[in-house]
């Protein structure tokens, strides 16, 4: 996309002629990370939850009874520190099954998909606490996941089965006061003592999750400037545990600091080579986003019901609360949060799965196929990660008032649920830093050609509204039409971004953060509707319309907002006016203008007839 690609829109033929279809097979780009991007709507699919399996389903009623009950039972004594009894949580969901999805069965574990795996983490939601579920994700994700990728044989056998079981506890240290969001810029060092059996490690790391229950701890320093992984056991001499920080939130769950004052580690529990700590570190991310993403959609659907359940009680002008036209928007409003999350969850976990079923386990290199594919989604790995805690963040608060003067009082549930909400917005990377991998990702696709971006957007210069092959009566044509505009200018905002800046666009920050923003928005819309798309006729189809329809609407309103930005930034004067008027003509050609009020009225409606959140 150099100069020469310069195309000027105002010398464009305007017609709204169809240009000869792109030859794009759009079937084998299924699997492949930042597909949305070019695949139109009415092609290719998403996995959603209306296709789990039967073995799907019983994972995810055996975790729902287990929060529903035991979880739901201690809640309370769980929402403060308590170690005796969160150990024995931990070690009855290792009993389950529930720490060991992702663990190679010789090790004691299941070894099944990462649907399955999300699955168990959306359902435990159901005992509402917060601390527990940052516990044990934080063990089987970030703290497991170095060990069964990077391990060789003698630290797997040794380390996976008892985490896999609960009788060991693991963490995962890598932020330093001076390293947070540039984790690699650590200070911590380790060299390699006289007699070459050990790597002296020198250093502080903050805020680890587990830090002070851990029996295990991957960590991270520098061997001769050369960025490395570790896996430390408890009795490392050396290795130094300070108190326990005081939270807003998540005040269940440890949080401590680690010092490392010449900390003993042996030279046979280096993790993968010496220098191998980048790809370590931060692979292992992209699945602690996307099933963050998985953890606040739970949250968020617990919270929608408990207010429905107080609105339903709570009675001021002698009629119930949910009668009010504001709590109706509101609650219209969350359903359609909780919807995007989910459907963003699922797409990637199937999309992930979809690659790795052909992938052959017994062989050597088939953990690097899963890292390989899991970082190839990367963008949908933030993007879940943005969608699901600034979704969580929304519905809490919109909880809270609800709930009036009681939703700030600690008896009733949104004062804990407001409180542990807010670290999920920087928890696996700030929502700010994910902006920023989104933005630097899809210009990284579009120049390697990964994905047929350049092609797509030569394809639509002149015609920013594909042929779609939809029935003419589908009933939400319009909002089709809409989002292929928005595909379309999306896609435009960074090829006039890449042209303007070239390589320096990922620094930035001005259009980068507007950019993720539109490709956000494309996500949520595209994977609403296919996901809307290949429902069965029904009730539930039915049921699912008016919710993509408004779900359209907001991310068509953000789409507009942010590319217009980026095109004011962009661009002044004749050439300036020329654009904003082209993109005024497609945005018009779209026919696409929305209710929001029929669309949240119907939503409500169906909302209160289940009584409960009802597009599981």
């Amino acid at each position: 996309m150099g100069q020469t690609e310069v195309i000027e829109l105002e010398n464009k033929n305007n017609d709204l002629s169809v240009l000869e279809s792109l030859n794009i097979n759009y079937e084998k780009l299924q699997g492949r990370g930042g597909a949305f991007l070019v695949t139109p709507v009415d092609t290719g699919k998403v996995f959603s939850r209306e296709q789990f399996s039967e073995d799907h389903k019983m994972f995810e009623q055996t975790a729902m009874e287990y929060g529903e009950t035991r979880l739901m039972d201690v809640r309370e004594e769980l929402n403060v520190l308590n170690k005796d009894l969160s150990l024995e949580i931990f070690k009855e969901m290792g009993e389950l099954g529930f720490l060991g999805v992702d663990v190679p069965e010789e090790f004691g574990g299941l070894a099944l998909d990462k649907t399955t795996s999300c699955i168990i983490v959306d359902a435990l939601t159901s005992g509402r606490n917060a601390s527990i579920l940052v516990t044990a994700s934080a063990h089987s994700g970030i703290g497991m996941l170095p060990i069964i990728w990077y391990g060789n044989a003698e630290q797997k056998a040794k380390y996976l089965p008892k985490m896999t079981s609960g009788e060991w506890m693991g963490c995962y240290a890598l932020t330093e006061s001076g390293a947070g969001s540039d984790a690699l810029s650590g200070a911590t060092t380790a060299k390699l003592n006289d007699e070459g059996t050990h790597y002296l490690l020198n250093g502080t790391k903050i805020f680890v999750t587990n830090g002070g229950w851990a029996d295990v701890a991957v960590t991270f320093a520098s061997v001769n400037g050369k960025y490395t992984a570790f896996v430390l056991d408890k009795d490392c001499e050396g290795w130094v545990v300070g108190e326990e920080e005081k939270k807003m939130g998540i005040k269940g769950s440890s949080t401590v600091t680690f010092f490392f004052e010449n900390c003993k580690v042996p030279v046979e529990n280096v993790l993968g080579k010496v220098g191998d700590g980048g790809p370590i570190a931060f692979n292992v991310l992209y699945v602690g986003r996307f099933k963050l993403g998985v953890t606040t959609t739970g949250g968020s659907k617990f919270v929608l019901n408990g207010a429905l359940e107080y609105a339903n009680e709570r009675e001021q002008f002698n009629r119930s609360i949910k009668n009010f036209g504001m709590i109706q928007r509101k609650f219209a409003n969350m359903v359609t949060r909780v919807w995007e999350s989910e459907s963003i969850n699922y797409m990637i976990t199937g999309s992930i799965d979809h690659t790795l079923a052909t992938a052959d386990k017994s062989a050597d290199d088939y953990f690097e196929t899963v890292q390989k594919t899991i970082e190839d989604h990367g963008i949908e790995a933030s993007i879940s990660k943005i969608v699901g805690s600034e979704a969580l963040a929304y519905i809490v608060d919109e909880g809270v008032q609800i709930f009036g003067g009681n939703g700030f009082i600690e008896e009733y549930p949104m004062a804990c649920a407001y409180r542990d909400e807010r670290i999920n917005r920087i928890f696996e990377g700030t929502n700010e830093i994910n902006r920023l991998i989104i933005g630097g990702t899809v210009m990284k696709k579009a120049i390697l050609e990964e994905i047929p971006i350049r092609d797509t957007i030569n394809h639509r210069m002149e015609n920013w509204i594909p042929e779609l092959n939809l029935s003419a009566d589908e009933p939400l044509l319009d909002e089709a039409r809409a989002i292929e505009f928005c595909r379309s200018f999306t896609l435009f905002c960074l090829h006039e971004s890449i042209l303007k800046f070239g390589q320096d666009l990922k620094n930035e920050q001005w259009v980068i953060e507007p950019f993720a923003n539109m490709v956000i928005a494309l996500a949520v819309m595209d994977t609403g509707f296919k996901r809307y798309f290949n429902l069965d006729a029904g009730e539930h189809k039915n049921n699912t319309r008016e919710v993509v329809s408004l779900s359209v609407v907001d991310q068509f309103d953000s789409t507009v907002k942010n590319g217009t930005d980026i095109i004011n930034y962009l661009f002044n004067g004749e050439k300036l006016h020329n654009i904003l008027k082209t993109v005024g003509k497609w945005q018009s050609a779209t026919g696409y203008y929305p209710s929001r009020i029929i669309c949240q009225k119907a939503i409500v409606s169906t909302l209160y007839r289940h009584n409960k959140y009802y597009l599981n």
